[in-house]
C-alpha cells in the first residue's frame, strides 16, 4: 500500500496542482516511484496539461462510469518514476454515489507505488472532504492572502466535522447534524460542538480528541513575495491548534516567481524547465521533509 498524500485547500488559484505535480517530480528525483492522480471531478482537471498532454486517451471518467480498472488509466510520463491518472474532463461531482467513492478509495489503496499524490479540486463538497481525510498525509496549500486563509479555515472546518462524524454512533451523529443545521453554524467554532457532545458522550469526545494527535496535517505556503510572509506558516499552525486542536507540520514555503506561469503555458513542469531556480530548490526541500516526516524550522 503506497503512502498517500492529499493536496487540498478549498479555494482555486492557490497553486495546488502546481505543487502536487512538482512534489511528485521532486520525490521521483529522489528515486521514489510516484503516481499522481487528478481528482478534480468538477470538469477542471488540468494536471495533464501541466505535462504537455493535450487530451489523454483515458481519464478517471472511464473508471467511474465505464468501470475500467484504475490501473488501466496509468499514463507514463517523461519523468522517470512518475505516472499520471488524468482527471475527468466533464463535471462528475454531482453524479457520484457513495459506493463509487468507496470503490475509488479501495482501488487507490491497491495501486503499487511508493507515493500516491491526489490533487483535489476546489470546494468543500463531502466527496472532496472525504478524499482529503482518506489520505495518510494531508497537505493544504495556502497563499499569504486574507481570502485564501478564510477559505482554508472553512475547508478545514468542513473536514473536521466530517472526521468527527465518521467515528460517531447514530445518536452522536444526530447531534452533529443538528449542530450543522443551526442557522448560526457558520459562526460557530469546533470547540462549541465538542462541549455540546461532551454532555452526552464524554468517552467519545475523549477518544476523538486523542485521535487528533495522529491526524497528519501539513501546510505549504505558496507565492511568497516578502521575507516576513514566511512567518505565516508557523502562525497558521497556531491557528489550527487553537481552533481544531491539531498541530500541523509546516513543510515550507515556495517563493513567487513569474517563471511559474511560463512553465505552465509551455506545458513543462517547473522542476524540469527551471531546475536551478529558488522555487525548484524549495520544492526539493519540501519533498525531503515529506520523506523524513520533519518540518521546516524558521531561524
Amino acid at each position: 500500500m503506497p503512502l498517500s498524500l492529499s493536496v487540498g485547500g478549498g479555494k482555486g488559484g492557490t497553486g495546488k496542482s502546481f505543487f502536487a505535480l512538482n512534489l511528485g517530480i521532486a520525490l521521483s528525483e529522489s528515486g521514489k516511484n510516484v503516481i499522481l492522480c487528478d481528482l478534480d471531478l468538477a470538469g477542471g482537471a488540468n494536471l495533464h496539461t501541466f505535462l504537455g498532454i493535450p487530451y489523454p486517451e483515458k481519464t478517471l471518467e472511464d473508471f467511474l462510469l465505464s468501470k475500467s480498472p484504475l490501473e488501466s488509466l496509468l499514463l507514463p510520463t517523461y519523468v522517470k518514476g512518475l505516472k499520471l491518472i488524468p482527471g475527468a474532463l466533464s463535471n462528475l461531482s454531482d453524479k457520484l454515489k457513495y459506493f463509487e467513492k468507496t470503490r475509488l478509495q479501495r482501488s487507490l489503496n491497491l495501486l503499487r507505488t511508493d507515493y500516491l499524490i491526489v490533487d483535489l479540486g476546489a470546494g468543500i463538497s463531502p466527496f472532496i472532504l472525504d478524499l482529503f481525510l482518506w489520505a495518510q498525509k494531508k497537505i493544504v496549500v495556502i497563499t499569504p492572502e486574507a481570502t485564501t486563509l478564510e477559505n482554508v479555515y472553512r475547508f478545514l472546518r468542513g473536514a473536521y466535522f466530517r472526521y468527527i462524524r465518521k467515528g460517531a454512533n447514530e445518536r452522536v451523529r444526530r447531534l452533529i447534524d443538528e449542530f450543522f443545521m443551526d442557522h448560526n453554524f457558520s459562526l460557530k467554532k469546533p470547540q462549541e460542538l465538542l462541549n455540546r457532545l461532551r454532555v452526552f458522550d464524554e468517552a467519545f469526545v475523549h477518544r476523538f480528541v486523542a485521535s487528533l494527535k495522529e491526524f497528519d496535517l501539513n501546510v505549504v505556503l505558496n507565492q511568497v513575495k516578502r521575507p516576513e510572509e514566511r512567518e505565516l506558516g508557523p502562525s497558521f499552525k497556531m491557528v489550527c491548534y487553537k481552533y481544531f486542536g491539531i498541530m500541523p507540520k509546516y513543510l515550507g514555503y515556495i517563493p513567487f516567481d513569474i517563471k511559474v506561469s511560463f512553465s505552465i503555458n509551455k506545458g513543462r513542469p517547473f522542476l524540469i524547465e527551471y531546475p536551478y531556480a529558488e522555487v525548484a530548490q524549495c520544492m526539493r526541500e519540501i519533498a525531503s521533509r515529506v520523506i523524513s516526516g520533519k518540518e521546516m524550522v524558521l531561524t
